[in-house]
């Protein structure tokens, strides 16, 4: 096991501080993506999303049953390829502890947040330039193939499907701008994750569906992003202090979703 703490300080540049925080959790986030390949609309879903973040496709990964990971720009993530958690420690300084049993991988995903380009999701590609589908799993005994329910089975046309997965992604930066808030405000304030070690543990799809699964010093929080309905994110689990309620409220509230 490698493990790596290092510490950023953009005292001195500090209109960079958020341009970089949003890149380590959009590198986060990409690096934990992952869906059930038995599942029909989840592998639908999943490749919508993969297709519109750039220098990103996905592999075949089995754990039990099999599942789609990412692979960016050319590395191959999975559950566990490597674990980050973030801490701001002082004003425009913050610290990160990257963790692997692949030693490269450490090395990788510093450098990946370290460099200067920009990563960029949500972006619509010409049909050309779309990944490669990602082929259903041969279905077994212990292994079938889901399939749809009665709803999720009707015909949706592929302009719909596109809006949807553009909300997932606007959901996903109201994420990021959210805990970018509480890892900056005030200690004195309860719902502060200022000083607190922070870390995405899974990012799963699960058929529309996109379930943020979130350790805050140790304790599980899990939002369900939900582009279908009417309230975009619901708390499925939550600690003592609620913040997984407070990350919600500030995605609804400051980003108008």
């Amino acid at each position: 096991m490698t493990i790596e703490v290092i510490q950023y300080n953009f005292e001195e540049h500090p209109e960079q501080f958020s341009t970089y925080f949003t890149k380590v959790m959009k590198l986060v986030i990409i690096s934990k993506l992952n869906c059930l390949e038995t599942n029909r609309l989840s592998v639908k879903y999943f490749q919508a999303l993969v297709s519109r973040i750039d220098g990103c496709d996905f592999h075949s990964v089995k754990y039990g049953k099999p599942m789609l990971f990412t692979s960016f720009l050319g590395y191959e993530f999975n559950y566990h390829t490597v674990h980050v958690s973030l801490k701001t420690v002082d004003s425009y300084a913050i610290e990160i502890s990257i963790e692997s049993i692949i030693q490269e991988f450490v090395k990788i995903f510093d450098e990946l947040s370290s460099d200067t380009r920009e990563i960029k999701w949500n972006v619509a590609h010409s049909p050309d330039t779309t990944q490669k589908l990602a082929p259903l799993s041969s279905p077994t005994e212990e292994q079938p193939i889901e399939e749809e329910d009665t709803k999720s089975s009707k015909t949706v046309s592929s302009s719909e499907d596109s809006e949807e997965v553009k909300t997932i992604f606007h959901l996903l930066d109201a994420f990021i701008g959210s805990l970018y808030i509480l890892m900056n405000l005030s200690s004195r304030d309860e719902s502060s994750l200022y000083g607190k070690n922070v870390e995405i543990k899974d990012v799963s799809l699960t058929r529309r569906i996109l379930n943020i699964e979130i350790l805050v010093n140790g304790d599980t929080i899990i939002l369900d992003c939900n582009s279908k309905s009417r309230k975009r994110v619901f708390v499925s689990l939550d600690n003592d202090a609620k913040i997984g309620e407070t990350i919600k409220n500030l995605m609804l509230q400051n980003n108008a979703i």
